[in-house]
């Protein structure tokens, strides 16, 4: 129970001067000071009655004081409520209508009047037996408060090297090439480090290299192969759609997946011990995957290791003395107890100790112990039974409990809720934060403005006392969050504090599975109709959907609506294709997620969730929002992002005082959305500012004070759409006043239709800090701030700039200190996407443009481009689209061969629509030494033919670690050239020229277990060289009449492979049905599609 900042709660309600005001007015004044003084009474005694108190006298007064809090927060809801209709036009009018209504204030008097005097019924009954059990009295606990944090990530790992170092030579033993996949497993009792370990193997920049695909996926106790396979195909395709839960799709999807790869896979948190479901997934992963794959395997289990490993297992030890004091003194000898570290050492090793080498329970005793500084406490500490106890029985959850009991009450609070999530889920810091703010959970003395300040400070400790770990930060195109994990204990930890007041569940199938004392509730799979279970448990604050099926039958909604009315609900996130207007009567919601939505319009009630504060529409399709929002004066978060169909915002955002985010914002030019709107909010994390068109000039535009929202990190400036004829003049000087604070990370201009730039982005201290910066669609622009200049620019996206010639101006000065031009000092990925007048990247052609941390390029359709850039030494990945200026037939063949020779480092190459490209690239390929994937398609003229002056044995050599070459569509293709020895993949689609003959050069192909060929029409029969592919696993022939049979080496290969796909190839498909000549071959192929036998 958290009685002690629930009461806390109910006190400051009691108090509010909103409330105490409207009560007086209202004749219910003397009831709600009487209220006021008995929680006062109670809270002075909670701490004592909270340790000594009966269990069934602290249920029941939980029950009244959420009662309480219900009660008074109707009376705040109603104040705010009268307060909008005083301010509304004809608001006379409005109360003398809703005199005749339930909300008439008599009516309202009498009920909210019997509501109060019911729970001050209550509250007096248990003052009363709480005098009769004489608990004391106590003052607030006193507490350090240390100047944390900012973002701490922890990148240092101690006692761990030596292990690491040997579990990264056996992943990466040459001797496992020649393996199909080894499965090694660390087995160590929770809290030893395990995950962590992984981590740091999986991360190691030598693993990166070696393996071409890395895959991190968290099991814990619920080994079931389909959602195993989800997670996989979840993590390899970023995200992507696998929304399937037919077995056979996605074994076949993951198959396709991972054939083609040699990939590591941790399997983190694995508790099955039940061979069968191992052998049933080791099926998947082991099929035609490529040599020298490797799955690590996570586990407290010895025999779950044994089920699983094929390479002796790595039992981890607990950490040696010297490394388990580091780390203690890592955490406990903060700066508030440094001058007495002296005299803790002593106490502090005993503590180590008794810790027995275990990480989690060091770090999390150390952070306990960093906020005490008085000797007895780290005595009383160190002699306490608990640490005993882990010594004797290696149960680490006890000291746990030990360092969560020290946390501050609301604090402890704050941690419990966290159970509402399942294990192993990634928590993202802003949306715990307004969970924890809509639940009243964040304390409010003083100014309510900083409540998110606060809630960081909490997050913070928490993560200091290592109850969240991994922390990391995503960064996207337009903005970061900040996200972590709890460790698989902790979350146990939490799930046993919180109880029954806390329930995540996979599936809500009827309501015997929630506990009648839930209070916040997750849940998965969930459609609307169930939602009715709810009515059944009044007193949930928390509803979130995780993953929901959309359904809009209105019958189904008026049945949801009486819920919405009835409901104590706090936060609630459900995804659906239209919205009752009964949403509208949630007087207590706080937090209200709605995104993905398939709705167009929200009803207007929703401007009377006068107590919201979160607010989330991202990704729906609404047109317009609530004419009334101005009302929602609790707002503080308003997520509208990729809302594209929004054109239009409600007069008066402006003065929503707590309004803290608004993604984004239309300015319009009729009667609302006008830009002065933004002058007054404080605003922080993104904001896409669209309409600048409709902006009447730079007068308007100066009024937002962008420089002074020092707390905005993303921000998007975007125009209407592209119109040459809209005043260019007018444009530029709306962007000059328009100057965001220099701290500002991710930038982008859209749709801009100056000429130049303004002045504050030719003076880079403005932008000095930015990391990713998009210019797009600026059709006028013929010169480029220096962009070249900025010292943290990662990633740079330039596209449709129509005007643009040069990126570089020769006024780039040389780098101070430096013997060369170094530009773009920390560039990773830089994009130029259609520049049809893009020239050169320097104004001097000659002049080279040093790119020293270029990662990826990606240049398309820039057709009169003549120059690339010639120093970027560690570019890994390239793709070009229509762009002709790399390859050597044209008069920049010196300049082109440069840039192919520094790519030393190049591991991918998609070359796409290049018109230029004819011959094999002979010169250009000669120095990709490291190239592992080459992509070509859509080249028209290309013939892959070699020049008149090249021999063949000129290929040798070439290419050597090439592993996956993809052709498509190249109707010219007459043959290919490669020698690589590596060579695993080889894909030929829509090429109609290509014969057996044109690949007669291919040779070493005892490597290759992908062949798949596609509309290969001019095909006949296979070429010698590929009459004996030893490693074939894979096979996939479509649209190829003129192929009769397979080979003799090719047969014998059939019954080995585990894809085998022939379409569209009558005399082949006769030959591989049964009763064919191939179908003894063929029919123990676990994925077999013969389209003759399906149509059959």
């Amino acid at each position: 129970m958290f009685l002690s900042p629930l009461i806390s709660v109910a006190v400051k309600m009691a108090a509010d001067s909103l409330t105490e005001q409207f009560c007086r007015i209202r004749g219910l004044d003397k009831n709600r000071r009487k209220l006021h003084r008995q929680l006062l009474a109670i809270q002075r005694k909670i701490a004592d009655a909270e340790e000594h108190g009966e269990e069934w006298w602290l249920k029941e007064l939980e029950a009244a004081a959420h009662a309480a809090v219900d009660v008074l927060d109707e009376f705040q809801y109603e104040a705010l409520r009268q307060n909008a209709i005083s301010q509304q036009p004809g608001s006379s009018a409005k109360a003398i209508k809703s005199f005749f209504t339930h909300e008439n204030p008599a009516i309202f008097r009498y009920n909210m009047g019997n509501k109060l005097a019911k729970v001050l019924e209550k509250i007096d009954e248990i003052v009363t037996e709480m005098n009769k059990f004489n608990f004391a009295a106590r003052g607030p606990a006193p507490s350090i408060k240390r100047e944390t944090h900012s973002l701490v990530i922890e990148s240092e790992v101690i006692g761990r090297d030596g292990e690491k170092e040997k579990i990264v030579r056996e992943v990466l033993d040459p001797q496992r090439k020649r393996d199909n996949i080894s499965v090694l497993a660390i087995v160590g009792m929770g809290g030893l480090g395990k995950t962590t370990l992984a981590r740091l193997v999986y991360n190691d920049e030598r693993v990166k290299v070696h393996f071409e695909l890395l895959l991190w996926i968290c099991v814990s106790s619920d080994f079931d192969t389909i959602n195993i396979s989800k997670s996989i195909l979840e993590v390899a395709t970023n995200g992507g759609d696998v929304s399937t839960s037919n077995k056979e799709v996605l074994q076949h999807r993951l198959r396709g997946l991972l054939d083609r790869k040699r990939y590591l896979m941790v399997l983190d948190d694995v508790w099955n011990e039940e061979r069968d479901k191992w052998d049933e997934l080791r099926t998947i992963l082991f099929s035609g995957t490529s040599s020298g794959s490797v799955i690590i395997v996570t586990t407290r289990s010895k025999r779950t290791a044994s089920i699983m490993e094929t390479l002796p297992s790595h039992d981890l030890a607990s950490l040696n003395d010297e490394d388990s004091w580091k780390l203690f003194e890592k955490k406990a000898f903060c700066a508030e107890v440094k001058e007495l570290t002296d005299e803790l050492r002593i106490i502090g090793k005993t503590i180590v100790r008794k810790c027995v080498g275990l990480p989690l329970a060091l770090k999390a005793v150390g952070g306990m112990m960093s906020t005490k500084i008085e000797v007895r406490d780290w005595r009383a500490i160190s002699e306490s039974n608990i640490l005993d106890g882990l010594q004797s029985t290696g149960n680490v959850l006890p000291v746990l409990k030990l360092s969560y009991d020290n946390l501050p009450s609301h604090t402890k609070q704050c941690f419990a809720f966290c159970a509402i999530f399942p294990q192993d889920y990634v928590i993202e810091r802003d949306t715990l934060i307004q969970l924890w703010m809509a639940n009243d959970f964040i304390p409010t003395v003083g100014s309510i403005e900083n409540l998110e300040d606060k809630a960081r400070h909490i997050f913070y400790e928490l993560y200091w006392g290592s109850f969240f770990q991994d922390i990391k930060e995503e960064v996207y195109t337009y903005g970061s969050k900040i996200e972590c994990k709890m460790h698989d204990l902790m979350h146990d930890l939490a799930t046993q504090i919180a109880g029954n007041k806390c329930s995540n569940k996979l599936e809500l199938n009827n309501s015997r599975i929630i506990p009648e004392e839930v209070r916040h509730l997750s849940i998965n799979n969930l459609k609307w109709p169930e939602i009715n279970v709810l009515k059944q448990f009044p007193n949930i604050h928390t509803y979130l959907e995780r993953d929901s099926c959309y359904d809009d039958r209105p019958e189904t909604l008026e049945k949801s609506s009486s819920l919405l009315k009835s409901c104590s609900l706090r936060v609630l996130r459900v995804r659906s294709n239209c919205l009752p207007k009964e949403l509208g009567c949630m007087k207590h919601i706080r937090y209200l997620d709605l995104s993905e939505g398939n709705f167009k319009t929200l009803p207007e009630t929703i401007s009377t969730l006068y107590n919201l504060q979160t607010l989330i529409l991202s990704c729906t399709k609404v047109r317009a929002l609530p004419t009334e929002m101005r009302n929602m004066v609790n707002l503080r978060h308003l997520f509208l992002d990729y809302c594209e169909n929004l054109k239009h915002m409600p007069i008066g955002l402006g003065q929503l005082k707590f309004l803290q985010t608004l993604s984004k914002y239309v300015v319009d030019s009729g009667k609302g959305g006008s830009i002065k709107e933004l002058k007054n909010l404080i605003l922080c994390g993104h904001m896409s500012l669209y309409g600048l068109d409709n902006v009447k000039d730079r007068d308007d535009a100066e009024t937002v004070n962008l420089a002074a929202k020092t707390n905005l990190s993303s921000l998007e400036l975007k125009w209407g759409p592209t119109d040459k004829k809209r005043a260019m003049r007018n444009d530029e000087a709306i962007l000059e006043a328009l100057a965001p604070h220099n701290e500002l990370k991710h930038f982008a201009i859209i749709r801009y239709s100056g000429s130049y730039f303004p002045k504050w982005m030719k003076e880079t201290l403005v932008v000095r800090n930015l990391k990713i910066l998009r210019l797009g669609q600026c059709i006028n622009c013929v010169e480029l701030p220096p962009v070249w200049k900025l010292p943290l620019l990662e990633n740079l996206i330039l596209d449709e700039l129509e005007s643009l010639v040069h990126i570089v101006l020769r006024t780039c000065e040389q780098v101070e200190g430096s013997q060369s031009k170094i530009i773009f000092p920390a560039l990773k990925l830089l994009q130029v996407l259609s520049l049809p007048n893009l020239e050169s990247w320097h104004e001097e052609l000659s002049e080279l443009v040093g790119f020293p941390k270029l990662n990826k390029l990606r240049i398309s359709f820039c057709r009169k481009l003549l120059s690339v850039p010639v120093h970027a030494p560690i570019l890994h990945e390239l793709e070009i689209n229509k762009g002709d200026c790399f390859f050597s037939y044209r008069p920049t063949k010196v300049l082109a061969l440069e840039f192919w020779k520094c790519l030393v480092a190049l591991e991918t190459l998609d070359i796409n629509s290049s018109d230029a490209l004819v011959l094999w690239p002979v010169e250009e390929f000669k120095s990709l030494k490291c190239l592992n994937v080459l992509k070509i398609s859509d080249c028209s003229n290309f013939t892959g033919a070699l020049q008149a002056s090249s021999l063949p044995t000129c290929m040798e050599g070439s290419l050597p670690q090439l592993e996956s070459l993809y052709i498509y569509n190249c109707q010219e293709l007459v043959e290919v050239h490669v020698c690589s020895m590596s060579l695993k993949c080889l894909s030929i689609a829509k090429c109609p020229k290509i014969s057996q003959e044109g690949l007669a050069e291919l040779t070493n192909l005892t490597e290759l277990r992908w062949l798949g060929l596609s509309d290969c029409t001019k095909w006949r029969a296979w070429p010698k060289n590929m009459e004996h592919l030893p490693s074939l696993k894979f096979l996939r022939i479509r649209d190829c009449p003129g192929i009769e049979s397979f080979p003799e080496g090719i047969q014998q290969r059939l019954p080995s492979l585990q894809i085998l796909w022939v379409v569209n190839c009558p005399a082949l498909e006769r030959r591989c049905i049964r009763g064919g000549d191939y179908w003894h071959l063929v029919s123990s192929i676990p994925d077999r599609y013969i389209k003759i036998e399906q149509s059959n």
